[in-house]
């Protein structure tokens, strides 16, 4: 044990192993079976023949992948049978959270047993299940059912919320749906300390304008923020005050100090000068903030500031050099051995970069002057200092950056630290014994003013829209950042920014884009030319609550900062107009005036229309007085390409387009009707000839679209097949003399998600 500690007294091996563990991490998990993993590897090796030290950097890399190995097949590497070999699989599961109570109810369930297999609860898979049954299900309860299953997996499209590796995160591996109408329940009479918990603090503020901001903060859960409030938060870049993270663990490790200090010295006590009291007092402080995490359910920003703070304090206690590196690489590594996919959290980079910003920082702060504007400029040029460290991150994970940010955190941090926390801490823990009813009433109204305050903050000002940025732009940011602070000729920190500026002026843009979103069965195309973009069709909607058009569309065109000129609904079959409501509802609706200048269920509008160079032309239509004959059916070209969108017409549509004389032939074309066979004759494959087919259609979809019939056709022509169910969003990049294809399970596409 002496021996361990010594890495900690002369910590040079513990830190290159440690180094070494968070860069095979990362390396690991990214790239793993691509040539970067390769190169990087050797490099490593040939590195540490020449330079001795660096075989502990060696040991830490191959130590990462093996233990990534022994840890993916320990916990996420769960087979099912095919579902051709067995439909109905027996199960026994525990309810982890209700999605929806509306029929049929959607759940989150941990698998604890599996036909015969049974698994431990640290182990279990978790699934996605619907039940349609009419009894009252609760988080905890356990029942057994006979259930269907089939392997998560979900829409996939670039720059847009990545629901399959979300799941994989959250140990979300299957989905499906429970057979059974009537289930067999045990419900949980001994409801969990944290479900009683959080039981009590909306009891405690159930008559609070702000509940939903107390219930967060307290329990870390938030369940009751509305979509509204969310979007507030996170455009005056207060988002982070409400994820229990080092500061919330800060306040109640420093709430639980003092506490103790302050009971010592009220009673006088008087130790043995062996003892040193500090580590009472951080041991109580410790233990206060893992209570605090327990009631949280161990989130994981929590967990992460817990075993950074922990970390800290044994190096404190222990170590007699300088510590706050070491801690921030102790605690990294130790958070990679919990769970190495860690990495895949970017939670992970915000909080671990944030503190290293905050220790550099307050190391150029000469702490001898005490005066209070002192203080306030010292807390000023933190705050700064997070807002540009943390600014390339900010612009890679959520697309801008806050304004009001800047100032609005340098208010609220301290009113949070001083008055908030505690506050809520002492009435939570004075409610059980008395009545703080006019306690609350008062505290609440006076936040909820200010709270309406931060709402007549201009829009301009809270949120910057910077659009989509490469990752590229952050690793060299960062590297210009270590120039500047460790190399004495600052001069060379021009080099980076000048590699980037090179690469993008030299590098060949296109002219123009196609875009067609996986969306399950339905269609959704973006056409993008200039920064304008053209929307042909909106996806389908679930429930009438969630769209596609909400959740890839809307976000896609914030990320790209695409200004929409104009919007095409093809025909109102739920597939394709399924996201017409929340399109409108963002503020959209007079882009469908080109071509709908009435409403949406007349046909469209025969035009001929300039986009920004691209003629955009739509044909005729007999009426065939059904919806899908009726399709709008637009043909986009320039000199060189063009790209033919069909709807969903079938072969008497297109003999009809025929017979007219249209000049149809098209770079790329969509199949009619997703591929279905009622379309596609070959008379209108031959007229429009394309070089590229995409059929926009669910995996394994309930018709199987696109049909094999179909497919045959097109492959006589030597088209070039792609289908969104199959690889993800198919992006067509047209040159000047090429047209280049990318699709999202191709190019954002992990080792660890089997698709």
């Amino acid at each position: 044990m002496n021996r361990f500690f010594s890495h900690l007294k002369q910590p040079f091996t513990s830190v290159w192993i440690s180094l070494g563990f968070v860069i095979g991490c990362i390396a690991t998990v990214f790239y793993y079976q691509t040539l970067e993993f390769t190169v990087l590897t050797i490099s490593i090796v040939i590195v540490s023949v020449y330079f001795k030290p660096f075989l502990n950097v060696l040991l830490g890399f191959i130590c990462a992948i093996c233990w990534i190995a022994v840890h993916f097949y320990t916990f996420h590497n769960f087979e099912i049978p095919k579902a051709d070999e067995k439909y109905a699989h027996s199960a026994e599961l525990i309810i982890e959270s209700i999605i929806s109570s509306k029929q049929p109810q959607y759940i989150k369930a941990k698998i604890i047993k599996f036909n015969d297999d049974s698994y431990a609860h640290f182990r279990a898979p978790s699934a996605m299940l619907s039940v349609n049954s009419s009894q009252t299900l609760l988080i905890g309860d356990t029942f057994s059912a006979s259930i269907n299953l089939k392997p998560f997996r979900s829409t996939k499209n670039f720059h847009v919320f990545d629901n399959e590796r979300y799941a994989f995160t959250q140990r979300i591996f299957f989905k499906g749906k429970v057979l059974n109408k009537e289930l067999v329940i045990t419900n949980n009479e001994k409801q969990s300390t944290i479900i009683n918990y959080r039981k009590l603090i909306k009891g405690v503020y159930s008559n609070t304008t702000l509940q939903w901001l107390y219930y967060a903060l307290l329990t870390g859960d938030k369940s009751l923020m509305d979509f509204s409030d969310k979007q507030l938060m996170q455009s005056l870049g207060l988002s982070h005050l409400l994820a229990i993270s080092g500061l919330h663990i800060g306040l109640i490790f420093g709430f639980g100090y003092l506490a103790v200090r302050s009971l010592f010295k009220h009673i006088k006590y008087v130790s043995d000068q062996t003892k040193n009291l500090s580590v009472i007092y951080s041991a109580v402080g410790f233990f206060a903030a893992f209570i605090y995490v327990y009631l949280s359910d161990f989130l994981v920003s929590a967990t992460r500031a817990l075993i950074m703070l922990g970390c800290y304090l044994v190096l404190y206690y222990l170590a007699k050099q300088p510590l706050r590196w070491r801690s921030i690489l102790f605690a990294l590594v130790i958070l990679l051995i919990i769970n190495p996919f860690n990495v895949l959290n970017a939670g992970l980079y915000l909080s671990f970069t944030a503190v290293a910003i905050i220790f550099l920082v307050v190391r150029k702060i000469p702490i001898s002057n005490t005066s209070f504007f002192y203080k306030i400029a010292s807390l000023g040029l933190v705050q700064l200092a997070l807002f540009l460290g943390l600014l390339p991150l900010s612009l890679y994970f959520f697309h801008g950056v806050s304004l009001a940010g800047l100032v609005l955190n340098l208010i609220a941090i301290p009113l949070l630290s001083l008055i908030v926390m505690p506050s809520l801490i002492i009435i939570t823990l004075l409610s059980s014994v008395l009545d703080m009813g006019i306690t609350i009433t008062f505290f609440d109204a006076c936040l909820s003013y200010v709270f309406q305050l931060l709402t007549k903050i201009p829009v301009f000002i809270r949120w910057l829209n910077i659009g989509n940025t490469d990752s590229i732009f952050v690793v060299f940011y960062y590297i210009t950042f270590l120039i500047f602070y460790l190399v004495p000729y600052k001069w060379l920190t021009c080099i980076p920014f000048s590699v980037l500026l090179f690469n993008y002026l030299v590098a060949e843009k296109p002219k123009w884009q196609l875009h067609v979103f996986d969306v399950g069965h339905g269609l959704m195309v973006l056409i993008e030319k200039d920064k304008q973009a053209l929307i042909y069709d909106f996806g389908p909607s679930y429930f009438n609550r969630f769209s596609r058009a909400r959740s890839i569309l809307l976000p896609y065109i914030e990320a790209n900062k695409l200004l929409v000129s104009i919007a095409v609904l093809s025909h109102e079959d739920s597939d394709h107009a399924g996201g017409v409501e929340h399109f409108v509802q963002a503020g959209y609706e007079s882009t469908f005036a080109t071509f709908h200048p009435h409403n949406l269920q007349d046909i469209c509008k025969v035009a001929k229309r300039d986009f920004f160079g691209l003629k955009i032309e739509s044909f005729k239509t007999t009426n065939f007085k059904n919806e899908n004959d009726d399709s709008c059916v637009i043909r986009v070209s320039d000199k060189v390409h063009s790209v033919l969108l069909t709807g969903d017409i079938s072969k008497q549509r297109e003999a009809q387009l025929l017979q007219q004389g249209y000049f149809l032939k098209s770079t790329v074309m969509l199949s009619p009707h997703h591929g279905s066979d009622t379309s596609s004759s070959d008379a209108f494959i031959k007229a429009v000839h394309p070089q590229i087919v995409i059929h926009s259609s669910a995996y394994k979809g309930q018709w199987q679209f696109p049909k094999q019939q179909v497919v045959k056709r097109y492959s006589k022509i030597n088209a070039t097949q792609y289908v969104t169910g199959q690889q993800g969003q198919i992006s067509v990049k047209f040159y000047n003399e090429y047209a280049q294809v990318k699709t999202a399970r191709e190019y954002e596409s992990y080792w660890f998600i089997k698709n």
